[in-house]
């Protein structure tokens, strides 16, 4: 699960079953020591199919730093599909839920920062 911490707001994850999408391979606060700003870097499984993300009180910056795939998130009634690959930065705002699925990543890993 994301870095437990109390300046980082982890209650919409509660059951969150992480391990089913992503592995966390870096951790700023544990491996830098940084304290303001948390920079995370996943391994994404290949396919998710509707992955829960849940609203939280921080903006989430994802920047792609490896393969490719096609994401598509829903948040309530609208849908967008993007293609996600190196160098593409996107942006989750607080508070907004989304379901996402991407069939056929190819080896990606991410860089997620969170700032509160």
């Amino acid at each position: 699960m994301a870095f437990d911490s109390a300046r980082f707001d982890l209650q919409p994850y509660a059951g969150f079953d992480m391990a089913r999408y992503v592995r966390r391979t870096y951790c700023s606060w544990e491996d830098a020591g940084w304290q303001s700003l948390l920079v995370q870097r996943f391994e994404h499984v290949p396919v998710a199919e509707d992955m829960p993300l849940p609203g939280t009180a921080d903006l989430h910056l994802m920047l792609p730093v490896s393969g490719r795939a096609v994401m598509e998130t829903r948040n309530g009634g609208r849908s967008d599909r993007r293609t996600w690959e190196p160098g593409r930065l996107d942006l989750r705002v607080p508070d907004q839920p989304v379901q996402c699925s991407y069939p056929g990543l190819r080896s990606a890993r991410t860089h997620a920062s969170a700032r509160r």
